[in-house]
C-alpha cells in the first residue's frame, strides 16, 4: 500500500506540473507571450516526475497484482483498462508531441496544411489521451490517501474532474486550432 500511496502523490505532483505546463501553453498558444525559462523548465521536471509515476505504476501493476486481471472482474475493471490504455497512449504520443512543437515551434519553421492537419490530430489524441487518464485516476489517487471513504464522494470527484476535464479539453482544441490557422513564421 506504500507504493501505492507514493504513487499517488507523484501524481499529485505531476498533475500540478501538467496544469502549469498546459496553463503556460495555451498562454502562448492565445497571446503569443512566450517565456522560455518557463517553457524549458517546466516541461523537463514534468518528464522527471512522469518517469518516476511510470516506474511505480509498472511496478504496482507487475508485482503486486492489483486486479489486472480483466476477466475476474468484468465491468468493474473498465475504468482501471482506460487508465492504462491512456497511460499507454500518453507514452506512445509524448515523444510526437515533444518533436512537433520543437520542431517547428522553437526552430520557427513554417507548415503546410496537411502538417497542420497532421499537427492538430497527434496532439489532440495526446490530450485527449491525458484528459482521460486524468479523469479515470484522480479520485482513486484520493482513495488511495483516504480522502475519499464513501462512493457518493467518489461520484462527486469523478463527476467534478469530468467536467474540468471536458472543458480542458475544449479550451485545449479551441487554442490549438486557432494557433494553427494563425500561425505563419513568416
Amino acid at each position: 500500500m506504500a507504493l501505492k500511496k507514493l504513487n499517488a502523490v507523484t501524481s499529485w505532483i505531476l498533475t500540478a506540473l501538467l496544469f502549469v505546463h498546459i496553463y503556460t501553453t495555451l498562454v502562448y498558444l492565445l497571446t503569443g507571450r512566450f517565456d522560455l525559462q518557463v517553457m524549458m523548465i517546466v516541461p523537463r521536471a514534468l518528464a522527471i516526475v512522469c518517469v518516476i509515476h511510470v516506474c511505480i505504476s509498472l511496478a504496482i501493476v507487475f508485482f503486486m497484482h492489483d486486479g489486472s486481471d480483466f476477466t475476474k472482474y468484468g465491468k468493474l475493471n473498465q475504468r482501471t483498462f482506460m487508465q492504462r490504455l491512456s497511460g499507454l497512449l500518453i507514452l506512445l504520443l509524448v515523444h510526437p508531441h515533444v518533436k512537433l512543437f520543437a520542431g517547428f515551434i522553437y526552430e520557427n519553421l513554417p507548415l503546410s496544411a496537411g502538417r497542420k492537419i497532421f499537427v492538430f490530430i497527434v496532439e489532440m489524441l495526446f490530450f485527449g489521451a491525458i484528459y482521460t487518464h486524468l479523469e479515470c485516476s484522480f479520485s482513486r489517487s484520493l482513495i488511495t490517501m483516504g480522502l475519499i471513504r464513501s462512493e457518493k464522494a467518489e461520484r462527486t470527484v469523478d463527476y467534478a474532474m469530468r467536467a474540468l476535464c471536458v472543458l480542458g479539453f475544449a479550451v485545449t482544441f479551441f487554442a490549438l486550432a486557432r494557433f494553427l490557422v494563425m500561425w505563419d513564421p513568416a
